[in-house]
């Protein structure tokens, strides 16, 4: 698809409504809390990702997902944004995810939260992500 057009400049005092505002697990918890205590016994499994691509990734995933939906949304990635609560070596990643309205362009505030909240949003993100995937608001 073509580019959307940037969108203009905020003027002062003005602000996106949000849309959404949860938080995710990704993945699995891969060690025990006996493991934990004797790390030799408990790998990351490779999850030591960058952190500025797992956040990409989760942005790209949340974009994806919410364009498989029925009826699809379009959500673009200045809506988005994506904050790891969680250290790159644990076990679920924790992110926090804000979407905001883009005030008349896009999908509403309330189409975006009720998506947001929806079985298929979340079995999207876990396929998009190829890891079990946690929604909490």
């Amino acid at each position: 698809p073509p580019p959307s057009p940037p969108r203009p400049p905020l003027a002062p005092g003005e602000s996106f409504e949000t849309a959404a505002n949860f938080t995710m697990e990704v993945g699995e918890a891969v060690c025990s809390a006996s493991e934990a205590i004797f790390p030799a016994g408990c790998t990351d499994s490779g999850r030591r990702r960058q952190l500025s691509e797992f956040t990409a990734n989760v942005t790209t995933a949340l974009i994806a997902s919410y364009a498989a939906l029925d009826p699809p949304l379009t959500i673009t990635e200045e809506q988005i944004t994506v904050t790891e609560i969680s250290e790159p070596s644990d076990t679920p990643r924790v992110v926090s995810v804000v979407i905001v309205d883009l005030g008349g362009q896009g999908p509403s505030a309330e189409e975006i939260a009720e998506s947001t909240n929806s079985q298929d949003f979340t079995k999207n993100m876990n396929e998009q992500m190829r890891e079990p995937v946690a929604l909490e608001s």
